[in-house]
């Protein structure tokens, strides 16, 4: 729904008012809640009531803002039908339910009136259908699936077959048990609504275009500058969205067509951007809110996360900027022409802020450990008052205020929603006992080898984040896979790291590719096509989740067992091995390459992704002939590049 702002209806008179003012709404008690201000009044309440009245305004805000379908778009495009105010009237009733009488449900929770069962299904029903018009039919008619599986669980065959639970309790526990929709609606309340006024705050102050002008003053003269720009900028960007999709809407419109006028296809154009935006998710220190929700299932700290994220980011952009690169030179693309690019020092003048801004942010969470919702107010708070003293920044100042409090609303609705479905699906998980059962039989599936379980969950994992937003397909994943994973005796870091990033790369993996979809209406291209050129550059993405399950040490936690100078090697070959993979799947290295060339450097790279034991001999000895192999090669085609080019230097 934030992702394209046609699909809101054009509301005006009392009716825009009432909207903006309930958008306005959801910061404004998210900021006060995140940094206890209600302390100062001496007022106290439960936290799920905060949760309850979240909903309630995100529920009034969809069904007054988003229409029932195209058609009614076009019919009421400026005024709220009638049953939608009923339905938005309705969603305000459920969550204030909640929020006032919170302490008596908690005290009677075992007892289902008729009122409570009226209740919940009405609550349950309204996120569904609030779910099918932010969203779409395809993760709505999964969570319906689910939900009714809970109901029909006995009936199922094999490791299907849940315990039998009563419709009442079912839904009562669906909407009321703090393990099922508010536990997942907590996280759209608190950390990411306040990630998310943080990120648009640096939008609306211009921080993403101080990223995208960074990269175009130190990137866009060298080969295949635009593209370089755009994996660069899109990654920092992408990170402040969250999503691969709206990274491509805000980034990919300055970013496509310049690739295409520096001689990238229109199809390479959107694939780049796509995997460029996608990976923005996985990239510390912000990345998405599945990150800090991943956080959260680990109950570790998200610093730990940030820290694990680090090294799997650096092997994605490495081989992906090396893949640009190196079609670049294969195809001979020159840089962005002069006169489109800044020079650094004048963009320095205004983008040095971001230095302080993320070094706050930075501090607050990997140094004094902050809790993640409080650190991004507090470093959001610091940005509005650096932005203040600076005189750019005080062009309609406070109007960009509102504007910002208006769209993390949008944004948080989004978010909200997506949760709340989320949360449904784990309560089902949950209650059923389906999680312990897709758990024993998935390890089962382990007994012919962790390599088998982890394709498998690899498969899984990307056919359920088909068309889906990262936080939504991750929440389901990590309840339905990661168990297993672990159970077989994987980190549970690097668990659930394996099936978040397979979740996401669903982004751009065919058919449902969202991302390759949206930069399609931009690059004016088949998203199918777009598709398929952004599986060759993302790749490397496709490799990195099994090797860090079978080298935890690049996760950089303590729990690995190896020691500092093991690791330091393990990243050395693995860095190494991302960019032979790049060269073996463009055909490049100084000139081109033959296919028997291109298949050593694949050969070679594998050798070098052997994990690494210290107390195991053989590993040291195959990652030893890798580097040395590696670096013969590497010099012997440097040696040849050579020799080709003394004729033409004689000639001359």
């Amino acid at each position: 729904m934030a992702e394209e702002s046609s699909r809101f209806r054009n509301l005006s008179g009392i009716q825009l008012r009432i909207w903006r003012s309930l958008l306005f709404l959801i910061p404004s008690l998210g900021i006060v809640y995140i940094l206890s201000l209600y302390n100062i009044a001496s007022i106290s309440f439960f936290p799920e009531q905060y949760f309850a009245v979240f909903l309630a305004l995100i529920l009034t805000i969809v069904f007054m803002g988003v229409p029932a379908s195209r058609s009614g778009q076009r019919v009421h495009q400026n005024k709220v039908p009638w049953y939608d105010l009923i339905l938005a009237s309705l969603g305000l009733f459920v969550g204030l339910y909640v929020a006032i009488l919170y302490p008596q449900i908690l005290t009677s929770f075992g007892i289902v009136s008729l009122e409570r069962l009226a209740i919940s299904v009405t609550a349950i029903i309204l996120i569904l259908e609030a779910l099918r018009r932010c969203f779409g039919w395809i993760l709505t008619t999964i969570v319906l699936a689910v939900i009714s599986y809970g109901y029909a669980a006995p009936y199922f065959p094999g490791p299907l077959e849940g315990q039998s639970i009563p419709f009442d309790q079912l839904v009562n526990y669906l909407y009321l048990d703090t393990n099922s929709l508010f536990s997942m609606l907590s996280i759209a309340a608190t950390i990411a609504l306040g990630f998310i006024f943080f990120g648009q705050i640096l939008i609306h102050f211009k921080g993403g275009d101080m990223f995208q002008d960074i990269a175009t003053s130190l990137l866009g003269r060298f080969r295949g500058g635009s593209a370089k720009v755009s994996v660069i900028g899109s990654s920092f960007v992408g990170s402040l969205t969250g999503g691969p999709v709206s990274n491509v809407l805000l980034t990919g419109n300055v970013t496509i067509p310049l690739m295409q006028r520096t001689g990238y296809s229109k199809s390479e154009s959107g694939a780049i951007e796509s995997v460029a935006s996608t990976g923005g998710v996985i990239l510390p220190p912000v990345m998405g809110v599945a990150a800090f929700l991943m956080a959260e299932n680990l109950g570790v700290s998200y610093a730990e996360v940030a820290i694990a994220a680090i090294v799997p980011a650096v092997l994605y952009y490495v081989s992906f900027f090396a893949q640009v690169d190196l079609t670049a030179a294969k195809r001979g693309l020159s840089g962005i022409p002069k006169a489109g690019i800044p020079k650094l020092r004048n963009v320095l003048k205004t983008a040095w802020i971001l230095v302080p801004i993320f070094s706050v942010l930075i501090i607050l969470l990997f140094v004094y450990r902050y809790p993640p919702a409080n650190s991004a107010v507090y470093t959001a708070v610091f940005a509005l008052l650096i932005f203040l003293l600076q005189r750019q920044g005080r062009k309609k100042y406070f109007k960009k205020i509102k504007d910002i409090f208006i769209d993390t609303g949008k944004t948080s609705v989004d978010i909200g929603i997506v949760l709340s479905a989320a949360g449904l699906i784990v309560g089902i998980v949950g209650v059923t006992g389906l999680g312990f059962n897709l758990t024993q039989t998935l390890s089962q599936l382990g007994e012919y080898g962790l390599f088998i379980l982890l394709i498998a969950s690899a498969i899984v994992a990307i056919i359920l984040g088909m068309g889906m937003p990262a936080i939504a397909a991750y929440s389901m994943v990590a309840v339905l896979i990661a168990p297993s994973l672990i159970e077989l005796g994987v980190n549970p870091i690097a668990a659930h790291m394996f099936v978040f990033y397979f979740s996401i790369l669903s982004s751009f993996t065919p058919p449902i590719a969202v991302a390759c979809f949206t930069a399609s209406t931009i690059a004016k291209e088949d998203p199918l096509k777009i598709s398929w050129d952004a599986l060759k550059y993302g790749s490397v993405a496709f490799v990195i989740p099994f090797i860090f399950v079978y080298s935890p040490s690049l996760l950089l936690g303590s729990e690995s067992g190896q020691g500092l100078l093991s690791t330091g090697a393990t990243i050395f070959t693995t860095v190494l091995g991302s960019i032979l993979i790049a060269v073996s799947v463009v055909g490049y290295l100084f000139h081109h390459l033959s296919i028997s060339e291109r298949l050593i450097g694949a050969l070679m790279a594998l050798l070098l992704f052997t994990p690494l034991y210290e107390t195991v001999l053989v590993t040291q000895i195959i990652n030893l002939l890798g580097i040395i192999l590696s670096c013969a090669f590497l010099l012997y085609k440097w040696s040849q590049s050579q020799k080709r080019r003394i004729p033409i230097s004689a000639g001359n």
